[in-house]
């Protein structure tokens, strides 16, 4: 019998880093099992980037699932773009449930604008030493290190990993039957607002919009809220 215990597990987006959710992971009491989740080709170069696919990371998140949800009497799952598709679609397997679900800017569709374009060339450029906190966000949440935006045109596989996980988090037959807390940023990039109403859509969907913020950038106010939520999710 499993004995009276919380897991949490995070999961980052394409490109992204475990260390975006360390204002959430600092909340936690010491005896909370936590797996934050450094996903297949990520924390590296452009090389082992490009080698990495939906597969992988299907699989990647589904085993660290499995594992807390064998040992824990309940798992919370926390993601972060295309971490909230991973996570949706994990649910889909019958040893895999969550007791309630955080998901932040889940890109269920994707518009990139010229903001989107401009803010991660001037990361790349300036690595982060600029005042624009959309950009400075944009090159602290990036995990992947190239020479120029140019080498980015070579990872095809991760890329197209991604749409074919839009596709298949926007035809799951069986969504989650837990809490799923939805929030998205008034000024973000890359997901469209379309995602808000497709999130709206889910049984047990809850949807927030966080003003101010961007993909990556979070505003201290809406960390604030996020924080709140996390806590709530915890105690419940």
């Amino acid at each position: 019998m499993k004995p009276s215990s919380l897991g949490v597990l995070f999961v980052h987006g394409i490109q992204g880093k475990p260390a975006q959710f360390d204002f959430l992971e600092q909340l936690l009491p010491a005896d909370v099992r936590r797996m934050n989740v450094d996903l297949p080709g990520h924390g590296a170069t452009a090389k082992e980037f490009r080698c990495a696919g939906m597969t992988d990371w299907l699989t990647s998140v589904k085993s660290q699932a499995r594992e807390l949800c064998q040992s824990c009497d309940r798992v919370l799952f926390v993601g972060h773009s295309m971490g909230c598709l991973l996570g949706l679609l994990a649910t889909e397997e019958p040893d895999i449930s969550f007791a309630g679900m955080l998901l932040l800017c889940c890109p269920f569709a994707i518009r990139p604008t010229l903001r989107y374009f401009r803010n991660n060339m001037l990361a790349i450029k300036t690595r982060g030493l600029t005042d624009d906190p959309f950009v400075k966000a944009a090159w602290e949440a990036n995990s992947v290190a190239v020479k120029s935006a140019a080498e980015y045109v070579t990872c095809l596989r991760p890329y197209l990993g991604l749409l074919r996980l839009i596709h298949r988090g926007n035809r799951q037959k069986s969504p989650p039957d837990c809490p799923v807390h939805f929030f998205f940023s008034s000024r973000d990039e890359i997901v469209s607002p379309r995602s808000a109403k497709r999130a709206a859509a889910l049984p047990c969907a809850e949807v927030g919009l966080l003003d101010g913020c961007g993909h990556n950038y979070f505003t201290q106010d809406a960390k604030q809220l996020l924080c709140q939520q996390f806590r709530a999710m915890l105690q419940a």
